[in-house]
This record gives structure tokens, sequence and C-alpha cells, in this order.
């Protein structure tokens, strides 16, 4: 159901939507108002931005000002856990607050299938303007990430050789400036920068005085094949250059920022700040990201600030990706609801009208990953099937393939490197119970054939170091 008020009512809605929409109690007169009703909304996302990394997280010499300064006038929160490893599932969980073994994206080339219903839907469904700038093509035009967009502007895409924050901005400054006054919008920005190669930016150095034998923007598979040489100064240089990128990043989403409070749009959009996954620097004897299920890779920074900003909040309880849907709609609309979401809403907890959600939340996590292709000893190493449970401190792994289990307690052990599995019989089986019974209710998706690895698609992959 629409109210005819809406700016768009005319705009053609997706079959798709017809029945898990717009749910309202009494209609559109009855509906209680939102917190924010009809507010705008900006999302960013970071490509491969571990919460570990920025400056708000109590990160030692992170110079991130402008995504600490929405952090400073919004909610953080502290443990927030992404879905997967990589991009493409972790973005589509974002969207459509589903698994990624429910939304059917699990896979490399994997086509968020049709039937998906995306934030940007559900945004568009009650009268919103909707556009995304995005660096990334794999979560494109031909990968199914423009429904619901009236605009997915790809143009910033670039590939790892290239820079491409300054296009980001550039193009989501150029949407924000042709918004009319009587327009709603959502925004969705897409930084990659931070993504190997790992380029040295030298007004935000954090690597001079190194002496040893790399240098920036090494291909990462050049980095992997050096790992038992690698000392701790030049970790230490790899990590700094990547943190440059991160400092690159934040110069320009700052950027944004300032052009959005220019045009008199600050008092009046709600912000999201997330990342869609972490990075890994030999914490667990490899560089980069998609095989396994430590936090180096699925602790993801989530800042949420409310409309003209609020009084700063640290929320400390455990919260998922998948919760970014359900939270936003709930403070903007008054209309739209989706019973089926895999996350939930945190908006009462944002706005102070109730404690922090101390309960024993459970939150999941998995990976199937399959280069499929290329050098035999790297597709091996790539490949990865596995399962995560948290629990409180609590998390519970379980490879696939192999059988094996490693359980963490994340408190006492943040680096998540010594194996409790075994030490606790009730425990273990209690956390083993819910993983199994997780597993058994997946349901994968079939990926579209028709985006099978096309030469050109695996050259741009093997460019990303996804395939080899």
């Amino acid at each position: 159901m629409r109210c005819p008020s809406s700016p768009r009512a005319a705009r053609p809605l997706r079959v798709a939507l017809s029945a898990v929409l717009l749910l309202v109690g009494g209609g559109c007169g009855g509906a209680q108002p939102a917190p924010f009703e009809r507010a705008n909304v900006l999302l960013i996302v970071v490509d491969t931005l571990g919460a570990r990394h920025v400056g708000t997280y109590d990160a030692p010499g992170v110079e991130t000002p402008h995504i600490d300064g929405l952090a400073d006038s919004g909610a953080l929160f502290e443990h927030a856990s992404s879905t997967a490893p990589w991009t493409q599932p972790s973005v589509a969980s974002i969207f459509t607050s589903r698994m990624p073994s429910k939304h059917g994206v699990t896979n490399l080339l994997h086509r968020l299938p049709d039937d998906a219903v995306t934030l940007a839907e559900r945004f568009s469904a009650l009268g919103y303007r909707t556009h995304a700038t995005v660096s990334h093509f794999l979560i494109g035009h031909e990968f199914g990430y423009e429904q619901g967009f009236d605009e997915l502007d790809a143009s910033p895409v670039s590939g790892h050789d290239g820079l491409s924050s300054p296009a980001v901005t550039d193009g989501a400054i150029r949407f924000l400036e042709s918004v009319t006054q009587d327009e709603r919008f959502f925004l969705f920005a897409h930084y990659f920068d931070p993504h190997f190669l790992y380029r040295h930016h030298e007004e935000f150095d954090q690597t001079s005085g190194y002496g040893g034998n790399l240098v920036p923007a090494m291909p990462v598979w050049a980095l992997r094949e050096m790992r038992s040489e690698l000392r701790p100064k030049d970790l230490a240089y790899i990590v700094g250059l990547y943190r440059e990128e991160i400092a690159y990043t934040d110069h320009h989403i700052g950027r944004l920022l300032t052009r959005l409070r220019e045009l008199g749009l600050d008092e009046n959009t709600l912000i999201v700040f997330t990342a869609d996954h972490g990075e890994e620097f030999m914490e667990h004897g490899w560089i980069g990201h998609t095989r396994t299920l430590f936090d180096d890779l699925l602790h993801v920074p989530l800042i949420i600030r409310p409309p003209g900003g609020i009084r700063a909040r640290t929320l400390s309880a455990p919260v998922s990706t998948l919760d970014i849907a359900p939270t936003v709609l709930e403070l903007v609309s008054s209309d739209a609801r989706d019973p089926d979401a895999d996350g939930r809403s945190h908006a009462a907890a944002i706005l102070g009208r109730e404690d922090d959600e101390t309960e024993q939340r459970t939150i999941f996590a998995e990976v199937s990953f399959d280069p499929a292709t290329g050098i035999p000893e790297r597709v091996e190493q790539k490949r990865a099937f596995k399962t995560a449970v948290v629990r409180g401190n609590l998390k519970l792994v379980h490879d696939l393939e192999t059988d094996a289990w490693d359980l963490f307690d994340r408190e006492r052990d943040p680096l998540e490197r010594r194996n409790l599995w075994g030490e606790n019989a009730a425990r273990d089986e209690e956390l083993r119970g819910a993983l199994l019974q997780f597993e058994r209710a997946r349901e994968t998706a079939r990926p579209d054939a028709s985006n099978a690895p096309d030469e050109e698609k695996l050259e741009r992959l093997r460019d990303l170091g996804y395939v080899h």
C-alpha cells in the first residue's frame, strides 16, 4: 500500500515487493511516525576496512578524523560483524538483511537474484530517489546490485591499479547537487581504495623510515609468496601503506560530508558508515581476505548518525551488518517493515530509549569461496567453505571440508590463536548444536549461469587477486 501523498506514488513497483514491503498498523493514517520520518539516508561502505584500523575504535596512530566525527555525533557499535569475509556476499547482506546462503550470493560471479528485495527497492517504493556510486565491478549492474536504484554509477571502477575515492566522492556530490527541495533520497557510496594493492600516500605518510625490500603497490600474490620471509618491520610497512589508503579514503569521505552540510542536507540526513569486511596481515598466516572467519576479516566499523546528530553513544552489544536495514527503516519510515529479515533493529538503543541490548545474541557468518580456475596451488590456498557462530565472548568455526572445529574466547584471546575446542564438552556441544542447526537451514540459491566466467571477467578477477 502507498500513501497518496508520496511524491513518487506513480512509480511502478516490482511484483516481488507486494507481499513483504509495506506492513503498517492501521494504514497511512494509523501508523506511528518514525523518529525521523522520511529523512534522507546516506549509506557509506568502505571496502576492506577492518574496525581495528579506524581511529575511533582506539586504533593507535590511525588518521580517520571524518569517520571519527560521525561517531562523535552518532552511535558507534563496538562489536559489529560482517556476514562474510569478502565483498559480494557481504554487501548483498547489507542490502537485503539476509545471510549469504539465503540471498544466494555465495561464490564468485554469483548474481543477486531478481527476487531479492534490496534496501534501495524499499526506499524506491516509499517514493525516495535512489542513487549508487560504486567502485567495484562485483557489485555493479552485471551482478544485480542495481536493483532499486534509479541510477547506479559505476564509472569510478578502476581496479586495484587505480585510485577511485576522488571519483566516488565527485559522483556522490553531483547527485546531492541535483536533489530538489521536495525530494527525499537514498544514496549509497562505495569506496574501494583500502583494498590491495596497498599504495603510498605521501600526504598521509605512515611508512617513512622503512629500510626493507618492499615497495608500494606490490602484487598481493608477491607478498603472499614472501610470507615466510617477512619480518615485523616489513609487516608494519604493509600495514602502514594500508592505513595510508584508509586515511586517503577518509579525506574524500570528508569532502562528501562537507558538501552535504554546505547544501543544507545534513540536518535531515541519516548517515550510516560501515565496511564489507576487514583485512589480514599475517595474524593467521595470510595476507588479504576471503578465506577465514577470524575477526581480522569479520569485525567491521558501524556508525549510525541520525539527522543533525545526537549525543555520542557507544553500544557494546554484538550486532551484525544484517541489522543495518531494519534499523534504518525503523528510524526513517513508519511504512516499511520486513518481518522476515535475518537482522534486527537497534533504533531504540541508538536513541537511548532502551538500554543497549545485553542479552546473549547469536550471530552467524559463512564463506563459500572457490576460485575454480588458476594455478592449482593458489586455488587450493584460496578455497574456503566454513561457517561460524558467535555467542557472547565465544566464536566457533566449522571447516565444512575437513570437519575441523575451532573455538575461541575473543575476550581473553582477541587475536583468536588458542583453540579451546574439546576443553568443555557441554559448552562445545551447545555451540556446535547452534551451528549445525544453522548449517541445516541454509538455502543456497542457484547461481545465475549468465555470469559464468568469460575471459574478460577472469582478467578483471586476476587483477583483483581473486583468481590466479
